[in-house]
């Protein structure tokens, strides 16, 4: 091309200025010189950056990278990826797994699965809450994962700050991500030893070729079946670093003590189901349960729980919760109607043995909870009638308009007397005390 260039057959004009390049400018060169040319590191930098259709093989080859140490303590960072296990359950379809890494302990702490990729990322952040929540651990301090899938949460629950203290999204970049490394002891140590495994197609070694045999098909079920027991085998291994412990022991033992608390209120909107109900009598119905009014796991008594139900009885409200492993709601936030106005925590109602016999100690916790908050709205409500004045009112407002309509012959109100009223004689004083008394008491027949 360039000697077409030369002999004045191939045009070549810039694409910024517009500027025609003039061939006498240019010398002639030999192919040789041509190809020594690209092969300087300085050269190729640049031209084979404009070539590469392959990210990371450029990066291999030109971009240098950080050497990171493996965190100490667990919680301390998440490395999150999907993969796909080397298997199909038809022909040209595998499953996908979206898997989350604690750099630490090494153990495998959040997975979820499915035929597609759509809708996995979100479920994997709400596995992630619900199995950190059930082993009593707060979320991690720290999120790396990529920009596939993840930039469309980066405004809301992947800031840092809120789900996390800090997030990192790499974009195309394998190296960035730590959890990628972890699959290749998975895909070559226990996965290539059953049956349908998929060698890659253009694998160096050998050993991993694809072979003359074709490779059957997988019944969905059992590669799921197949990649849970991975998951548990996996955490139940050797720690690398740490001899005698699983990745499972160390994760458990070796928690962070700096994580902040799991901030629930920052990402239960975006990552929680939202239920539309109401308030009645201080209880809110959700998932065919009574919950009550709360803050920070406990409910709300006297004066607070007054301040919340001015503010939500007999309203509607919109309910963000999220459901543990066990299907029995975790935690559940109140927001009115419609707006992001947060109002408080929905608490489980307590509930007791109606037997006295058979009631255990919680049993009589839950008893006192339901009395205290029964208690505190009767002494508001009494409190409020004891602070109303009782009155009388004596109503003369007009019934009618006028008395244009009148019936004949029907009996008029007598309203003035016509007739002068007759006066009786004085009563003699002496006729007074002569006078016999009777009584006004009646007998028992009279009254009869």
């Amino acid at each position: 091309r360039y000697e077409g260039f030369l002999s004045g057959y191939v045009e070549v004009i810039n694409n910024d200025t517009g500027e025609q390049y003039n061939p006498k400018e240019f010398p002639k060169i030999s192919q040789s010189t041509i190809t020594n040319y690209l092969a300087k590191w300085v050269n190729k930098a640049g031209t084979h950056t404009l070539r590469s259709g392959d990210r990371q093989k450029w990066m291999g080859k030109f971009k240098p990278y950080h050497s990171l140490i493996q965190p100490q303590y667990a919680g301390s960072i998440i490395s999150v990826d999907d993969r796909q296990p080397p298997f199909e359950y038809a022909k040209g379809k595998r499953v996908w797994f979206y898997n989350g890494i604690d750099l630490a302990s090494e153990a495998i702490t959040s997975w979820v699965y499915g035929t597609t990729k759509e809708g996995i990322i979100l479920e994997f952040y709400r596995q992630l809450v619900r199995n950190y929540t059930e082993w009593g651990f707060d979320l991690p301090a720290e999120l790396e994962c990529e920009m596939s899938g993840n930039s469309q949460f980066a405004n809301t629950f992947l800031q840092e700050g809120s789900m996390f203290q800090y997030v990192r999204i790499e974009a195309n970049n394998a190296r960035g991500k730590r959890v990628e490394p972890y699959w290749k002891p998975l895909r070559y140590g226990s996965e290539k030893k059953r049956e349908g495994w998929i060698a890659r197609p253009f694998a160096l070694s050998e050993a991993n070729q694809a072979g003359p045999v074709p490779v059957p098909l997988i019944p969905y079920e059992h590669i799921i079946d197949n990649c849970l027991d991975d998951i548990q085998n996996w955490n139940n291994t050797e720690h690398s670093q740490t001899k005698g412990k699983t990745r499972w022991e160390y994760l458990r033992e070796n928690q962070n003590k700096n994580i902040q608390p799991t901030n629930w209120r920052a990402f239960m909107p975006h990552l929680g189901y939202k239920t539309e109900t109401s308030c009645n009598v201080g209880q809110i119905r959700l998932q065919d349960q009574l919950f009550l009014l709360g803050e920070n796991g406990r409910i709300n008594y006297s004066d607070k729980l007054i301040r919340l139900m001015d503010q939500v009885e007999g309203k509607d409200i919109d309910v963000y919760w999220l459901d543990g492993n066990d299907g029995i709601i975790m935690k559940a936030f109140v927001y009115l109607r419609g707006t992001d106005r947060y109002i408080c925590e929905a608490i489980a109602k307590p509930a007791y043995n109606r037997a006295r016999i058979e009631q255990t100690p919680d049993d009589l916790a839950n008893r006192e909870a339901m009395s205290k908050y029964v208690a505190s709205v009767e002494g508001f409500i009494n409190g409020r009638k004891r602070s109303i004045d009782k009155v009388t009112i004596i109503d003369n407002r007009p019934k009618t308009l006028n008395n244009k309509f009148q019936i004949n012959g029907m009996r008029r109100k007598v309203t003035e007397r016509i007739d002068p009223v007759e006066v009786m004689p004085a009563i003699d004083e002496d006729d007074f005390l002569n006078a016999v008394e009777t009584t006004f008491k009646t007998s028992l027949k009279d009254r009869f």
